[in-house]
């Protein structure tokens, strides 16, 4: 799975599409995840971040302590209420503002009128000044790798293709949440594709474009698409489903609401406690399993919830 980035004007979105990796955990007050965080510009997050590097883009507003495993580096003009803990170095723009502590066990970086309301810590270095904006920083960084001639041709490609106008594919190990989208305690609101890996357990109701989703996630929230939604093996959704197009339903899955698109596939494992809406027409999946006895039966589903792509 993918997520797409495009260059673009100071009033274009950079990032596109919400990624949620493996494992991501909405706790009461906070997002955790095992990767990197990358946050778009202009984001409202009503919870606290931990993750390993934690990138920040401008304008955005997040309410909850930041815990960073690596450097942490916060674009101008953002709002973060509540305190915050880097292992590593510290970057911070101009105008920020943090309601809390900040504890850095590196270095810290910070531009003009930065204000930290119940003080700092910094073990290493501390330099005010203006530090450069997020992508001016990973553009100029992957420029002096290329004049240091370090996989020259490698570097030049890259560049090439990171900042060329077509769609450009990045990892879905790290937590992505693009330019302008909405994460509040009862919302998830992007304005396109939301993918979402496997073994995750979330909260809020879901609107995207579309949505891809993973296995085994627990989603405590209804989902709703313009476009295709595909759900995973094993997952517990705890609302609805709505699509203005096709909705695919995997394997040992439960959804605890209505199902309303204009085709409807499941698979006949899956559990739909409401209704089915679908003027297009409802497929059922069925596997091949005549001739096998109970027993082999009842291992048979197991061993599908368990390795669903090896089915």
């Amino acid at each position: 799975m993918i997520i797409r980035v495009t260059m673009a004007d100071e009033d274009e979105e950079i990032l596109h599409d919400l990624v949620i990796p493996d494992r991501t955990q909405m706790e009461e007050h906070t997002i955790a995840t095992v990767g990197d965080a990358i946050i778009g510009n202009r984001v409202s997050i009503g919870y606290g971040i931990i993750a390993d590097s934690i990138t920040i883009g401008e304008h955005s507003s997040i309410e909850g302590n930041i815990i960073a495993r690596s450097d942490l580096r916060v674009d101008l003009w953002t709002k973060i209420n509540g305190s915050v803990q880097t292992d590593d170095d510290a970057y911070f723009g101009e105008f920020v503002n943090v309601s809390g502590k900040l504890t850095v066990d590196g270095s810290l970086d910070v531009g003009n009128n930065v204000q930290i309301k119940e003080g700092y810590t910094a073990k290493g270095w501390i330099i005010v000044r203006n530090p450069l904006p997020v992508f001016t920083y990973i553009f100029l960084y992957l420029i002096t790798l290329f004049q240091l001639d370090r996989g020259g041709e490698e570097i030049e490609k890259a560049l090439n293709h990171l900042f060329s106008e077509e769609e450009q594919l990045l990892s879905t190990n790290m937590l992505t949440i693009p330019d302008h989208a909405i994460i509040s305690l009862t919302d998830i609101i992007v304005h396109e594709a939301a993918i979402i890996c496997s073994d995750c357990r979330l909260f809020g109701n879901v609107k995207a474009r579309s949505l891809c989703m993973g296995d085994r996630n627990n989603l405590f929230g209804s989902i709703r698409t313009d476009q295709d939604m595909h759900i995973g093996t094993g997952c517990i959704i705890h609302g609805a489903l709505e699509s203005k197009t096709e909705i695919n339903i995997l394997r040992g899955t439960r959804i605890m609401g209505d199902v309303d698109a204009n085709k409807v596939t499941f698979h006949e494992t899956a559990y739909i406690d409401g209704a089915i809406h679908a003027p297009g027409g409802v497929i059922t999946i069925k596997d091949d399993v005549d001739g096998l006895a109970n027993d082999m039966l009842n291992t048979y589903y197991c061993f599908s919830l368990l390795f669903p792509h090896s089915i």
